[in-house]
């Protein structure tokens, strides 16, 4: 079996070498199957390449999706904060 190479792209093309992350090859590409099949990475397979390419639009969703999540961690952090200041006085 050949040598397979992981790339992410946008506009281009990224190698994107294990090396660079403390991290295992075959966790590199258990993460991008887990996206894969999110729909939240697209993959195509030129040759013995394999191309990564983001779905900004799913992304998209998702950041909407957490919005409301945002919303709810801003103000606990604010009330934490008013504690914290309260009980340093």
């Amino acid at each position: 079996r050949g040598s397979r190479h992981t790339r992410l792209h946008s506009r281009g093309s990224t190698r994107v070498p294990t090396d660079n992350f403390n991290i295992t090859r075959q966790a590199i590409s258990k993460h991008l199957r887990i996206l894969t099949e999110c729909e939240i990475v697209k993959q195509e397979q030129q040759g013995r390449e394999i191309y990564y390419s983001l779905e900004i639009k799913k992304m998209k969703e998702i950041d909407k999706w957490l919005e409301q999540f945002r919303k709810i961690w801003e103000t606990r952090f604010n009330q934490l904060d008013n504690l914290l200041k309260t009980n340093k006085k």
